[in-house]
C-alpha cells in the first residue's frame, strides 16, 4: 500500500477510535497503529482532533460519562436505600468485546449512592469496590443501595450490581456532603 492510502485508513481508524473512546491518549493510539505519538500528533492536528487533556475536558462538560451509566432509579427512600436499574450498550464495552467497562459500572454505583443520600454534590472519600462477575452489552444491570452508617456528617453507602442474578459488583462508598454554591 501507498503511504497516502495508509494515512488516509489511520486517519479513518482515529477517528472512529476517538469517537468511540475520547479518553485514548496519543501513546494507546500511535501503539495501535504501529506509528509513533509524533506521527498521532500530527494526524490528530490535520484532523482537527483536540488534544487529551482538551477531549476529557469537552467530555466533562458535555456530561457524556455520566449520561451513559446513569441508569433509571425506580426505587428510593431516601437516606435509607435504593434500586436502580442500567440498560449496557455497545458504547459501554471494551473494543472489540461484549464486555461492560469497569468506568461505567462504577458510575452507575456511585451514581445510585449519591442519589441515595440527596447530594447534590459528594465528595468519595473512600471506595472499596469488588468486581465479581463482567457483565456484557444489552444484559440489564440491577444495582441496590443501603446506607449502612451516618456519622459526621458522611455517610457509608453499599451498593451491590446484579445481571442475570450474578453479581457483578460490590463497593462501599464513604461520602460527604460538600457545599454548593
Amino acid at each position: 500500500m501507498t503511504r497516502t492510502i495508509l494515512k488516509k485508513k489511520r486517519h479513518e481508524y482515529l477517528l472512529r477510535k476517538i469517537k468511540q473512546n475520547p479518553f485514548l491518549k496519543d501513546e494507546e493510539l500511535a501503539q495501535a497503529c504501529n506509528v509513533s505519538v509524533s506521527t498521532i500528533r500530527f494526524d490528530r492536528a490535520e484532523l482537527g482532533i483536540a488534544e487529551y487533556r482538551e477531549r476529557i475536558k469537552s467530555v466533562a462538560e458535555e456530561g457524556l460519562v455520566a449520561d451513559t451509566a446513569v441508569g433509571e432509579v425506580l426505587d428510593l427512600n431516601l437516606y435509607h436505600d435504593g434500586i436502580s436499574v442500567l440498560k449496557t450498550d455497545d458504547t459501554m464495552t471494551f473494543d472489540g468485546t461484549d464486555i461492560i467497562k469497569g468506568q461505567c459500572i462504577y458510575a452507575f454505583a456511585e451514581n445510585l449512592a449519591l442519589s441515595v443520600i440527596d447530594a447534590k454534590a459528594a465528595l468519595v472519600k473512600i471506595a472499596n469496590v469488588k468486581y465479581m462477575h463482567e457483565a456484557h452489552a444489552g444484559e440489564r444491570l440491577i444495582a441496590k443501595s443501603d446506607v449502612m452508617r451516618v456519622k459526621d456528617g458522611g455517610y457509608i453507602v453499599r451498593v451491590v450490581i446484579k445481571a442475570n442474578m450474578n453479581e457483578v459488583f460490590r463497593g462501599k462508598f464513604s461520602l460527604v456532603m460538600t457545599d454548593v454554591k
